[in-house]
């Protein structure tokens, strides 16, 4: 069950994957803190939430950091980001803004911000989850992934699993 499947349409980067768990479980995973902190990013890195507000206009602050001594010069990197809640409907979808930001949560107005919709969908035996991260343009879109984006997402859907797929 675990199959990533990535592709591009137009200006937005589709993942999907699916998990051995129900919708309800998955979906509370993207929505509350301590879920999120204990598989949100690449393995070898720890994610502390700094905000969170699960509801539309709500914001989520976040730092990433690496604490794999074998990933070499990224070592102790961090990396911030922070989001805008859009649309919420429970187990089902979460819409939100994406950016790059700072640690006072500045958005870096260098790198790409993206509208992200994930969607959870039932099937035998577990939950779909589908995101869709939109960018305003080809290039914007073509830098992220540049930046390993998809391997990024695709290893921390695999933390994810090893969680929720218990």
């Amino acid at each position: 069950m675990e199959t990533l499947k990535s592709y591009v349409e137009g200006n937005t980067l589709v993942v999907e994957r699916s998990f051995n768990a129900p919708r309800a479980l998955v979906f509370e995973a993207f929505s509350t803190p301590a879920h999120l902190e204990a598989w949100w990013g690449p393995a070898g890195w720890k994610t502390e939430v700094r905000t969170f507000e699960f509801e539309p206009g709500g914001t989520w602050h976040y730092c990433m950091t690496c604490v794999d001594k074998e990933q070499g010069d990224y070592y102790g990197m961090e990396s911030w980001g922070k989001s805008t809640f859009l649309e919420i409907d429970p187990h089902r979808k979460i819409v939100y803004t994406d950016a790059f930001s700072d640690a006072d949560g500045h958005v870096n107005p260098e790198l790409p911000v993206m509208t992200i919709t994930n969607e959870f969908v039932d099937i035998p035996n577990g939950t779909l989850f589908i995101s869709r991260s939109e960018f305003t343009d080809a290039e914007s879109l073509q830098q992220v992934v540049d930046m390993g984006a998809v391997e990024g997402f695709a290893s921390q859907l695999d933390r994810l699993d090893a969680i929720v797929s218990r």
